[in-house]
């Protein structure tokens, strides 16, 4: 079952060319998660009752164009299996009959207390799944890094209130907006197709400290993002 929801693009997630920033379309794509986990009964309210939370594992998303302030978008996602680890779930982005932004992500369920992974049997029988894939990858595998003795640019920064969402972490889409903070210092081009690959490790709680690292490697951008516990995200972008 796909999912849809009808979305005007806010000119406050825009970059100063009026064109929705990276990290606001993928955080676009976790509110229709939320609104389709509440529409079945699978919310984050009803799981916290249970102790239960998702979050995310890996994920990989194809810009192909970034949407305009006020253009009108039809946001799609649907479950698309599990693997009895990760749930799965697509996601795809239009503006008419134009595809702007495919998705696929990797969730897991966690104790919302312990933060430890649990079984997902008892709560994926909530959603209809499809077998259709949005992006060109039928499985995301772990992101090999390559040496990285020399990024090309670096930064330091503490998690903030404003960071952290409801399951007292750093959003995810708070590391695409630290990740993209420092491709643009060495002139990554936004305006090109891309995509991004990224895998969670260790999440960032709040008042820790974050290391994000960038470099070039090949025909690809490298990001590492790295805090107390070590490694929290590692990422890779190219272009399409």
């Amino acid at each position: 079952m796909v999912y849809s929801l009808e979305q005007v693009v806010p000119s406050y997630l825009c970059d100063r060319t009026d064109r929705l920033l990276p990290w606001a379309a993928v955080r676009l794509c976790q509110e229709v998660t939320e609104y389709h986990g509440n529409s079945v009964g699978g919310g984050f309210d009803k799981l916290v009752e249970q102790n239960r939370a998702w979050v995310i594992v890996r994920s990989y998303y194809e810009f192909k164009r970034r949407p305009s302030a006020f253009e009108k978008i039809m946001l799609n996602t649907w479950p698309r299996g599990n693997d009895g680890l990760f749930a799965f779930r697509d996601y795809r982005v239009m503006s008419g009959d134009e595809v702007l932004l495919t998705g696929t992500s990797y969730w897991t369920l966690i104790d919302y207390i312990q933060r430890r992974a649990v079984r997902l049997h008892d709560y994926v029988n909530v959603y209809e799944t499809t077998d259709e894939l949005a992006t060109s990858r039928e499985k995301l595998d772990r992101i090999v890094m390559p040496q990285m003795e020399t990024p090309d640019y670096t930064f330091e920064l503490q998690a903030r209130h404003s960071m952290i969402d409801h399951t007292s972490h750093v959003n995810n889409s708070e590391y695409i907006k630290w990740i993209f903070d420092a491709l643009s210092e060495i002139g990554f081009d936004f305006d090109k197709p891309f995509g991004l690959e990224l895998n969670f490790q260790h999440e960032t709680k709040p008042v820790d400290k974050a290391h994000v690292a960038v470099f070039h490697h090949d025909n690809s951008y490298f990001a590492q993002i790295t805090n107390s516990l070590g490694i929290s995200v590692n990422a890779k972008i190219s272009l399409l």
